[in-house]
């Protein structure tokens, strides 16, 4: 699987900085950061990140919501926690897919060849015009690698190794050789881990899962991760029977989950330029990797994306943008006020059933949900929802809000924001309705991985 380009990486010295201050357990003070001059390259490959320099305030951002009172009209397709169990296509569940065409894109193969002939011409062109007919697009490139992983290929210091030979560019491998008619799971670790911090939730993972790790790069852009996850939920799709593809994911992990949902709807879902807090704009590091050819889209029939995201840190850390190194994802990504952390959630998703789950040990601010912010900030969301203007600067607040929104209270009930825009909106009344839409369980950051209901 590997391609001739991963042979000309060589090692970066750079000081990446701890980040231990603003998380327990994910540092990257270790980390040796790989520079591929055929994998990197571009022009913005040295940028220090879109969180903006330290030296200018940030500034405040406004902050609306229009909820719609009107009643549900059924069960939200996002809500259903079963399983198509990995048979047939499309269905009776193929309807909530927002009003995407499930005709314009041509089918994916679920043949041996991993999905990854979606987007090639379904006819050739006669010979007498083929002197007119423009060059075959390129191959998406293939990240799944069907040789079955041991345990100790999912140590972090082998998943380190591996990604070096790499070049950085990611990898699936599943559990065991691959079984067509099984679901499959793909297990997504957090920063500083490697795939074995998975396994208290697997083992919780129903008999016909066909279980896959994803190994990436924790010192590389998370949004260039999700693309590398967007080909590897098609590809393992592919390789399967079925169109459910499960996708359990931790900490940076569902961040990096949550930008593959946003890319299989637009592969430019974050901007490549954005403005700075000084007021000229800047390109995003990472955002597409150089000669990376990306999956076509699938239609709904096609796939049934099924996202569980476990502690994730959508409220990013501290509210201040900080001026950072290149290529630790960490410190500037996951400030409150970067670009990838403010537009994390406000794009259109795939994905038909989404779960959230916090875990609940108190003075653990790893990650953060809406009952953990004080009730003057929660008073902020009110505002909102009446329609007063809000101007604020407390990023994790509005990115925190952002990512459970739209989740949905109760079975086949409305959405979180609607809930609240159409009655009494108190802080309180926050904390009770956040807590059913993103369930808090025991635990601490990483205790939790065990307690995932599947």
């Amino acid at each position: 699987m590997l391609t001739a380009s991963m042979s000309s990486c060589s090692t970066q010295d750079e000081d990446t900085g701890s980040t231990a201050p603003w998380r327990e357990g994910m540092t990257t003070d270790d980390e040796e950061p790989e520079s591929c001059d055929e994998c990197d390259g571009g022009a913005d490959a040295g940028d220090a990140g879109d969180a903006g320099d330290a030296g200018c305030p940030p500034p405040e951002q406004d902050f609306t919501e229009t909820p719609t009172c009107e009643d549900d009209a059924g069960v939200d397709a996002g809500v259903d926690a079963g399983t198509d169990g990995g048979g047939g296509g499309g269905g009776s569940d193929a309807g909530p897919d927002g009003g995407r065409d499930a005709g314009t894109v041509p089918r994916v193969d679920a043949g041996t060849d991993a999905g990854t002939d979606a987007g090639a011409a379904l006819t050739e062109a006669p010979a007498m015009q083929a002197f007119s007919t423009s060059p075959p697009s390129p191959a998406p490139t293939p990240v799944l690698n069907p040789t079955p992983t041991t345990a100790a290929d999912r140590t972090n210091g082998a998943e380190r190794a591996r990604m070096r030979a790499r070049c950085g560019i990611c990898e699936l491998r599943p559990r065991g050789p691959i079984d067509p008619s099984k679901v499959p799971y793909i297990s997504v670790h957090g920063i500083g881990a490697g795939p074995e911090v998975m396994d208290p939730a697997i083992n919780h993972f129903p008999p016909d899962a066909q279980v896959y790790d994803f190994f990436y790069p924790d010192n590389r852009h998370p949004m260039e991760t999700a693309d590398c996850l967007r080909n590897a939920i098609i590809q393992a799709r592919g390789a399967h029977s079925g169109t459910t593809v499960q996708v359990v994911a931790h900490s940076l992990g569902a961040i990096i989950a949550t930008g593959a949902d946003h890319s299989l709807v637009d592969p430019e879902w974050m901007p490549t330029e954005v403005p700075t807090n000084c007021g000229f704009m800047k390109k995003v590091r990472g955002r597409h990797r150089n000669g990376f050819v990306l999956e076509p889209p699938p239609n709904p029939s096609q796939l049934d994306l099924r996202m569980t995201l476990i502690d994730p840190v959508f409220q990013g850390f501290t509210d201040a943008p900080l001026f950072i190194s290149d290529c630790v994802p960490g410190p500037g990504d996951l400030t409150a006020g970067s670009a990838l952390m403010q537009t994390l959630n406000t794009r259109p998703t795939f994905s038909r059933q989404r779960r959230v789950f916090y875990a609940n040990r108190a003075n653990d601010d790893t990650a953060r949900d809406l009952t953990e912010f004080d009730d003057a900030d929660l008073e902020l969301i009110c505002k909102a929802l009446r329609g007063e203007s809000v101007r604020t600067r407390k990023f994790g607040l509005v990115n925190a809000w952002n990512a459970v929104k739209n989740l949905r209270v109760g079975p086949g009930g409305k959405k979180l924001k609607d809930a609240l825009g159409c009655g009494p909106c108190t802080a309180a009344r926050i904390k009770e309705l956040a807590g059913q839409a993103a369930p808090r369980l025991p635990g601490d950051h990483t205790e939790v991985i065990d307690v995932i209901p599947f």
